[in-house]
């Protein structure tokens, strides 16, 4: 799931599980439904199973997701209770659920039954950048710079317009260790996994620093989400307008596998 983004929840019916909800499910994404237009079919998903089985049990659906460490950019739960047959279950999904049944970033399924009761759970996966870190590295010194252009206020704190950056490389390879560092362990963090701290990465890189600042995120898209996020954020922002600062580096790393999929580091420095 996305780190700044909660997840679709859907809601609760009064019908009984159907004998085939994912055959229900997938007829309703091949024909559409309330005019919205149908959907590649739907894949079951073993792990996705075991999140619906966690929502029969009284879980809530991010905190299933996260316990099964389930790597979803987004996701949505539906529950359903009590109907005579899957005639009766397609109608209360097509008119309930429509919109995420048909939504096309959604391409798998669990299932879990309980007690006369489905959970079913669809996910979208993670989706690397269509961007290399290159491009991405100038999409965002290029939106940074425009916004240092500007007077700029960052939470209460008030930022006059301040002289651009230049992206460096050698900061560019301290933020792409800890972008990597970041999505192999799944967690984002200012330190590393063995306890290093911007300055300590930047060092290492051979970058002789006098002042030193770092910006993470994940689960951005591309370049413009993560500059939009950090820019909404008064400390990241902050960083972001500091007169101080005169280079920058920048660097993605994606893991399908990780919590957030992609994970962000932007360092700022200004040379000794």
């Amino acid at each position: 799931m996305l780190a700044l983004t909660g997840a679709l929840v859907g809601g609760c019916s009064t019908v009984q599980p159907a004998a085939d909800p994912l055959a229900v499910l997938n007829a309703i994404r091949a024909n559409g439904c309330n005019g919205k237009p149908g959907a590649a079919t739907l894949h079951p998903d073993q792990h996705l199973d075991r999140v619906a089985t966690r929502l029969a049990g009284g879980d809530g659906l991010a905190d299933a997701i996260a316990a099964e460490r389930y790597p979803s950019a987004r996701s949505t739960s539906i529950h359903v209770v009590r109907a005579p047959d899957d005639s009766a279950v397609g109608i209360l999904l097509e008119t309930r659920f429509c919109a995420a049944i048909t939504d096309d970033e959604f391409a798998s399924i669990g299932v879990a039954g309980r007690d006369g009761e489905t959970w079913l759970v669809l996910a979208a996966p993670f989706r690397a950048p269509q961007a290399d870190n290159r491009a991405a590295s100038s999409r965002v010194l290029e939106l940074v710079n425009a916004a240092r252009s500007r007077p700029r206020k960052c939470g209460s704190g008030r930022f006059a317009a301040t002289a651009p950056l230049t992206l460096d490389a050698t900061l560019g390879r301290a933020a792409g260790t800890h972008a990597r560092d970041m999505a192999r362990r799944g967690v984002l963090s200012h330190e590393g996994s063995d306890g290093s701290t911007v300055g300590d990465r930047v060092t290492r890189a051979g970058y002789p620093w006098r002042s030193v600042a770092e910006n993470i995120a994940s689960g951005q898209k591309d370049a413009d989400d993560v500059v939009r996020t950090w820019l909404e954020s008064p400390g990241h922002c902050a960083n972001l307008m500091n007169p101080d600062m005169r280079d920058m580096g920048v660097a993605y790393a994606f893991d399908a596998s990780s919590t957030d999929g992609i994970y962000w580091v932007q360092v700022f420095a200004a040379r000794r």
